[in-house]
């Protein structure tokens, strides 16, 4: 299985980066997809989908120790093994964010979100957005942690660009509401 994520990586250091990352959070990959799924093959399956995720978006992947690149694997491994569950029949609540976002209001939601996250040191940021509801905090990690952009987010986690900046919306406003007091 390895070799075949080996081929999508580019050159023989990221492949050589690569097979490190694989088997430092290959066991790791699959508890998490295992307590979410329950059942081997399922398992394997979604951990396959993860590693072929995070292959097709290795160039941006820095040190392998480090926790943003932890972060960004639990968050692949957990959003595939949820999809899978969910379409096998179980439906987790998750609201459908599909369509709901237009042109308007998919992007900031103002002057005031911006002056709030200038005034808040990086560090208290990151603890909040790692304490939003999950169906956000994957989203705002990757966007504002990660620095990835909405189609790269989409395609991970595989959802729609629109579904994707609604979450990033709504994420914002949580993260306002809960930070704008603060630091207003």
């Amino acid at each position: 299985m390895l070799q075949t994520f080996l081929q999508i990586v580019d050159t023989p250091e990221e492949q050589s980066k690569f097979e490190k990352l694989y088997y430092q959070y290959m066991q790791l990959m699959h508890f998490i997809a295992k307590n979410i799924l329950n059942d081997e093959g399922l398992t394997e399956d979604a951990v396959s989908e993860a590693f072929l995720r995070i292959a097709k978006n290795f160039h941006k992947v820095g040190d392998i120790d480090s926790g943003q690149t932890k972060s960004f694997i639990l968050i692949i491994v957990r959003n595939v093994s949820l999809d899978m569950l969910k379409n096998n029949g179980n439906d987790l609540g998750y609201e459908s964010d599909a369509g709901e976002a237009t042109e308007e209001n998919a992007g900031h939601t103002g002057p005031v979100s911006d002056s709030v996250f200038e005034s808040i040191r990086y560090n208290a940021l990151v603890a909040e957005i790692k304490s939003l509801p999950a169906i956000y905090r994957d989203v705002m990690y990757l966007l504002c942690v990660c620095e990835y952009r909405y189609v790269e987010i989409a395609t991970m986690l595989d959802l729609s660009v629109v579904a994707v900046q609604k979450r990033a919306q709504r994420g914002r406003e949580v993260l306002i509401e809960r930070l704008g007091g603060r630091y207003e």
